[in-house]
């Protein structure tokens, strides 16, 4: 999933960037005739920001990775080469200068797009590290593993897992001894209610049958589109999960 960055301080930095790297080019009557100059104090001030531009321009341009903006030329001196990282920083600049009238002219999509860091703190937490690694699939795999995991948490029921946790939790039945269900509050007469209720037992072992057994047991990898969107309806039953009430069975008298 790409990350998102703020335009507006991604172009201050690249324009930092860019006018710092320009003038360590300037020989001392301001001409400008080589892509290298001498390491120095002009030098070393790009030096203190390099990680941090490498960083925005890979966001920006959607580079998995970016070579040093500051690169020792081999020639026995001390000399740096910065035009390779000076066109780097300019293609990024001029990128969030037309990204938006790009967008509308050419993509002609308007539709809203969903951050990845946005769906539920557990889904998201469980398949980030993944995710960020490649392994699409196996992000979700976690991210339902998690789900199951929380499940399993909030009942107090390790003896089963997956849908049949989710069908056993869910259930319509009143809870007995060291079973309790998951319920959508409200009235038990009220039809959404009823709906809500319903649609939770069906919806979580439908989770499980559709989306962590097929992720778990394929060696194939998920295109990401359809992995995000798999994280997103996981995202919504954890979402529902954290609205439900635990009601557990009452306790024998002595």
């Amino acid at each position: 999933m790409p990350q998102s960055i703020d335009p507006a301080w991604a172009k201050e930095v690249l324009g930092w960037w860019v006018e710092h790297a320009n003038a360590a080019l300037m020989d001392d009557k301001g001409r400008r005739e080589y892509s290298f100059c001498s390491s120095g104090p002009r030098t070393d001030v790009l030096l203190t920001r390099e990680l941090q531009t490498r960083r925005v321009i890979g966001v920006v341009l959607g580079l998995g990775k970016v070579d040093a903006l500051v690169r020792p030329v081999p020639s026995g001196h001390n000399f740096v080469e910065l035009q390779s990282g000076l066109d780097l920083a300019r293609r990024a600049l001029g990128k969030l200068a037309t990204a938006e009238e790009t967008a509308r002219y050419i993509t002609g999509s308007s539709a809203p797009t969903m951050a990845a860091d946005s769906l539920h703190p557990l889904i998201w937490g469980a398949a980030s590290k993944l995710w960020h690694d490649g392994h699409h699939a196996s992000a979700v795999q976690r991210a339902a593993t998690f789900l199951n995991a929380h499940v399993q948490d909030l009942t107090g029921r390790r003896d089963v897992s997956d849908s049949t946790l989710m069908a056993q939790v869910f259930s319509s039945n009143a809870p007995e001894a060291g079973k309790p269900r998951l319920r959508w509050p409200g009235v038990n007469t009220d039809l959404t209610v009823k709906a809500m209720r319903t649609g939770l037992s069906q919806f979580g072992q439908g989770c499980f049958m559709a989306i962590r057994n097929p992720a778990t047991h394929s060696t194939e990898d998920l295109a990401a589109q359809e992995a995000l969107e798999q994280l997103a309806i996981l995202s919504t039953l954890a979402r529902w999960i954290d609205g439900c009430e635990l009601v557990e069975a009452p306790k024998p008298h002595s």
